[in-house]
């Protein structure tokens, strides 16, 4: 359900920025630092929209590999706990 309403909620914000882009249709002038460049406002915002989507998307990917990498480091280390508290019950079981 979270993954279908995470979808959802980036078609939504992909509709706006299209609708947003199709009423924008003049022209401005947009300067980096080396030159400028003459684009339509529904260009720039497509782009710039874009960029935000792809770092937002890395930067997420990024942390979520994170937190599966030291979950699985964790429950690889709760295993070997249980197994030497399990060793240690057998042991005590056997005095």
């Amino acid at each position: 359900m979270k993954r279908f309403l995470a979808i959802l909620i980036t078609v939504i914000f992909f509709i706006i920025v299209i609708v947003l882009g199709l009423q924008n249709q003049q022209s401005v002038t947009f300067n980096y630092l080396i030159a400028q460049n003459d684009l339509r406002l529904s260009t720039l915002l497509a782009i710039i929209f874009s960029f935000g989507f792809i770092i937002a998307l890395c930067l997420g990917s990024y942390f979520h590999l994170a937190l599966k990498m030291k979950c699985r480091q964790l429950n690889k280390l709760n295993i070997k706990q249980r197994r030497e508290l399990n060793d240690l019950r057998d042991r005590i079981e056997k005095e």
